[in-house]
């Protein structure tokens, strides 16, 4: 019996130990810290400026950005950015072209998409045109106020493009008297006239530059269209003699849209009257605009969409005074009366459902009146200016409205434009100069 006894004392003194080992091992378990799962979600805390300009530098922060820069995808107002550089918690990219004054910053990789708010975006305004020197005129666009002489040569600029960060401009330069179509690439010089001639308008796609203007060849001056300087004629089937004929005349708008390229300008006919034209991707001869009277002029194209808006003017049947007038899609809309003045539409800008065009109008005609620059809001007219003057170009940026213009000085003009009504000198006041056209980036 003792030594059973002995053996239970064994087996009890053993079972305990096991008990207390287990005990405290599973107190010293408890006693470790319990971590929270990690937060993997995408975020975004701030961003380095939120008053941003085309070009800019804007640092998104924040956690769990990709350190793969190609695995981040940002837009800005639904624009895609440029980025430069990530880490977890901090990714850069270059602001593009917003195309708003306002927009939302989101970031995305994989399937999560973080919002870094709202941004104020405040746009590049370029104007195209002239400065005088006190001898001659030179080509002279202004960005956001700011003179930029593109010649030393007697020129001047009609036209001017933006696409990315490229600044397009056209317009002519005189060498040896000669004066050339050009047009001019961040500066650099382009000549596509061969004789006599100058470049009204200019539209990019891509690599391809597309130009109208006018030529002389022959002894007339030829409405031409040109493609990465390769030139055409611009000719059209004359409705009395039935033919085709090539008239005097000029092109004076280009728009390129997706796969097209739109041409408008005017021609002389058979008759002697202006006729003006239109015409797609170059095909000739190109197709009459509809709707219209005898000595009608065809300025400015804008294309939204399926619709094509032509602006120019035509005469009043009983009058013969110019009256400012747009074609949508062929169907004409007269803008002034043409009773007692005369007026020319100059360019045009479509917005969504409004339809902006920006001219001049002599108001009072028969007394000799002066012109005032003005701009019609689907058939509203705007006045801008109480001194004699002339609206050149308009575009439409978020809500608000420029346009481009000259203003009469006393004896010299100077080039300006208008912001919603309120305008900005961009010539010298003692020097000649002119604003032509105008884009807001």
């Amino acid at each position: 019996m003792k030594s059973n006894n002995n053996t239970f004392r064994k087996l009890s003194s053993i079972t305990f130990s096991l008990l207390l080992l287990l005990f405290y091992s599973c107190k010293k378990d408890n006693d470790k810290p319990v971590e929270p799962p990690k937060d993997n979600a995408l975020k975004v805390t701030s961003l380095s400026n939120t008053t941003l300009h085309y070009g800019d530098t804007l640092t998104i922060n924040g956690n769990n950005f990709s350190t793969t820069v190609s695995n981040n995808t940002v837009s800005i107002n639904g624009v895609s950015a440029i980025v430069l550089s990530a880490t977890a918690t901090a990714v850069k990219v270059i602001v593009p072209a917003v195309g708003a004054t306002g927009g939302e910053v989101k970031i995305s990789i994989g399937s999560q998409t973080a919002s870094g708010g709202n941004i104020i975006y405040v746009p590049d305004v370029f104007v195209a045109g002239y400065q005088n020197t006190g001898a001659f005129e030179l080509a002279t666009y202004w960005k956001n106020g700011n003179p930029v002489t593109l010649s030393t040569n007697q020129s001047a600029l009609s036209s001017i493009f933006i696409n990315g960060n490229d600044v397009f401009a056209a317009g002519y330069e005189r060498i040896n008297n000669l004066k050339l179509a050009n047009y001019w690439k961040n500066g650099i010089k382009t000549t596509i006239g061969v004789n006599e001639s100058a470049a009204n308008a200019i539209s990019v796609i891509g690599n391809d530059v597309y130009l109208g203007g006018w030529e002389i060849i022959t002894g007339f001056d030829l409405p031409r269209f040109w493609k990465n300087g390769v030139g055409t004629t611009i000719y059209f089937t004359d409705v009395v003699l039935s033919t085709v004929i090539t008239g005097n005349g000029s092109c004076t708008g280009v728009y390129a849209s997706g796969s097209n390229v739109s041409a408008v300008g005017s021609a002389r006919t058979s008759q002697g009257t202006i006729m003006p034209w239109e015409c797609t991707n170059g095909v000739i001869p190109a197709d009459i605009i509809p709707n219209n009277h005898g000595h009608s002029f065809a300025n400015a194209v804008c294309i939204n969409g399926n619709d094509k808006y032509v602006a120019g003017c035509q005469n009043n049947a009983t009058t013969g005074l110019a009256m400012a007038t747009v074609w949508k899609n062929g169907i004409s809309t007269i803008l002034t009366t043409g009773d007692t003045s005369v007026a020319v539409a100059t360019s045009v800008y479509v917005a969504g459902s409004d339809v902006y065009v920006a001219g001049y109008e002599q108001e009072d005609y028969y007394h000799g009146g002066a012109t005032f620059a003005k701009y019609w809001k689907n058939g509203s007219p705007v006045k801008l200016s109480t001194a004699p003057s002339t609206a050149t170009g308009i575009m439409v940026f978020g809500n608000d409205v420029y346009v481009s213009e000259w203003e009469d000085n006393g004896p010299i003009r100077i080039a300006k434009y208008w912001k919603n009504g309120v305008p900005l000198t961009l010539g010298k006041v003692n020097l000649s100069s002119s604003g032509s056209a105008i884009v807001v980036r």
